[in-house]
């Protein structure tokens, strides 16, 4: 996308809490008596809807060291600039979970405003960290996710940095590790994909999962990695 000369690192943008329901197979029934981890955050409103209805759920972002009006300019600055993009290259992704460009700008600004205001007002469920050194002791959740930072950025973040980060979300993991997507641009998966079953398939179930979402091309499966 043309955004990538002009946003330095990965995209700050709302994703909703029923998208995040398809791009992980969740049900609300499933997420009932579990701890959550939400891993590369971002502006998503997964943490703030969920926790305002009593689920035990935190977030974790490099970003959150930064005061709420400057997340919420960057979230809105972001999503400006890929709207801007996906105007101009529709072709390429899937119009079934967003419609139009439109409905999708509105989506992302709802979620956007959501995350905001629960960040102010929940500070402490938004945890500034590295996904390479995550500050919960082992075996703290029973679900941890990922989306949008794995496998659709590794021409910018290497191989060691994906290993060393699914590593990590194994370890505080005592049930499902699931990220999403593993495709970047033109159906294409990343290669680290099958590097990560072999480093990892001495202690780990790794599987991966058709979902009942698609925005780029190609992106219809999440990776479930589950240690023995």
């Amino acid at each position: 996308m043309n955004q990538k000369s002009e946003i330095k690192g990965p995209i700050f943008i709302g994703r909703g809490w029923s998208e995040y329901m398809k791009m992980f197979n969740l049900e609300k029934a499933y997420l009932k008596n579990k701890k959550i981890l939400d891993c590369a955050a971002g502006a998503s409103s997964f943490t703030a809807h969920l926790a305002n209805q009593g689920f035990d759920i935190k977030a974790v972002d490099i970003l959150y060291n930064l005061k709420p009006d400057e997340l919420e300019n960057k979230c809105y600055e972001h999503l400006k600039l890929l709207v801007k993009s996906l105007s101009e290259i529709k072709s390429s992704f899937v119009w079934s979970f967003f419609p139009n460009v439109g409905e999708l700008e509105r989506y992302r600004q709802n979620a956007c405003q959501e995350f905001s205001v629960d960040y102010q007002r929940h500070p402490e469920r938004y945890i500034p960290t590295d996904l390479n050194s995550l500050p919960f002791p082992d075996n703290e959740f029973n679900l941890v996710l990922c989306s949008h930072l794995l496998f659709i950025y590794d021409h910018r973040l290497d191989y060691e940095f994906h290993y060393n980060s699914i590593k990590e979300m194994l370890r505080v993991c005592k049930g499902d590790l699931r990220i999403y997507p593993l495709v970047k641009h033109h159906e294409q998966k990343s290669a680290y994909v099958e590097k990560i079953r072999k480093d990892f398939q001495d202690y780990v179930q790794m599987e991966l999962v058709k979902v009942d979402y698609q925005f780029r091309k190609g992106g219809n499966e999440m990776m479930v990695l589950k240690k023995h």
